[in-house]
């Protein structure tokens, strides 16, 4: 029985290893930890408490008594659902154009080899590194009535006179997919690249198709791939302000321009508070129910998301 107590008790040796593991641990992710705190965790609770406080002139406070009298308004008003409805919309269109353009260049960027690859990889690398402001100003250039594209298709005799495509919804898409089709693509080529080539030669030999290669075996191996890039361009594009601003202008009414309008111009905290959490649980719940729904689909195991 002494045996049998002492031998189930840990080693004083193991028990300092798995300690000092801990602590070493601890001091590696205590950093991330803080910063997490300190920039999101907090601003997340101050935004919480704004929304639940109603608006009154002067300086930024959160004292008072908490109301609804926010989210009242939001949701009783059709201006604020229509905006709501413009940034779904928005995201969703903006996620579609980019997996249709970002899935046929990530498949071949894993099939290319050479010089190929490597002007593949630069194109799709290059906007990243390029300033948002710039790249925003390129489009805005390029867009402007009797601008570059005005002049060349009137060159041509395609257009007579300005071309109404600055201020329009689906460029706003467009530049959008330009500005999110990288992210997309280095998501879909690593899980793409994960596909074993065995697969795609058995389908081959079994006398299977192009179109049903795609649609039977790489669509479903390669779901986790869309999924996560689903969810970032969908994150990035519902969220975006600088984009719209430029691009669309006050023509499209999305969520991220009027939470800046009542925070920066109207001084309304609280209503550009209540925005804000209404854009988060918005998207919070729309990445949720995706991943949920595709794992279903796809009847893969529970997916971790990070």
């Amino acid at each position: 029985m002494a045996d049998l107590t002492a031998s189930t008790l840990p080693a004083p040796g193991r028990t300092a290893r798995g300690l000092s593991a801990n602590i070493t641990a601890l001091m590696f992710t205590a950093p991330i930890i803080l910063l997490l705190i300190v920039f999101f965790a907090v601003p997340l609770f101050d935004l919480f408490g704004f929304s639940f406080t109603a608006y009154r002139p002067g300086p930024r406070t959160s004292d008072g008594p908490a109301t609804l009298v926010n989210f009242t308004a939001i949701f009783g008003d059709p201006f604020y659902l229509a905006m709501i409805a413009n940034s779904l919309v928005l995201g969703l269109l903006t996620v579609v154009t980019t997996l249709l353009v970002g899935y046929p260049v990530a498949f071949y960027l894993t099939r290319a080899s050479g010089w190929e690859r490597t002007l593949i990889s630069v194109a799709c690398l290059l906007p990243i590194f390029v300033n948002l402001i710039v790249g925003i100003l390129g489009w805005y250039i390029l867009l402007l009535p009797f601008g570059v594209f005005q002049q060349i298709l009137s060159s041509v005799g395609l257009v007579d006179g300005p071309l109404p495509w600055l201020r329009s919804f689906w460029t706003l898409v467009a530049v959008l997919t330009y500005e999110h089709v990288p992210f997309a693509i280095l998501i879909l080529a690593s899980t793409i690249q994960a596909v074993p080539q065995d697969k795609i030669n058995a389908a081959r030999i079994l006398g299977a198709s192009t179109p049903r290669i795609v649609w039977n075996l790489m669509l479903p191996l390669t779901a986790p791939g869309l999924v996560a890039s689903a969810i970032l361009v969908f994150s990035l594009s519902v969220s975006s302000y600088l984009i719209p601003i430029l691009i669309s202008g006050p023509r499209t009414q999305v969520l991220p321009i009027a939470i800046f309008s009542y925070a920066s111009e109207l001084m309304n905290w609280p209503m550009a508070s209540a925005l804000a959490l209404v854009l988060l649980i918005v998207v919070a719940t729309i990445t949720y129910a995706a991943a949920a729904v595709a794992n279903r689909v796809t009847r893969r195991g529970q997916w971790e998301m990070v």
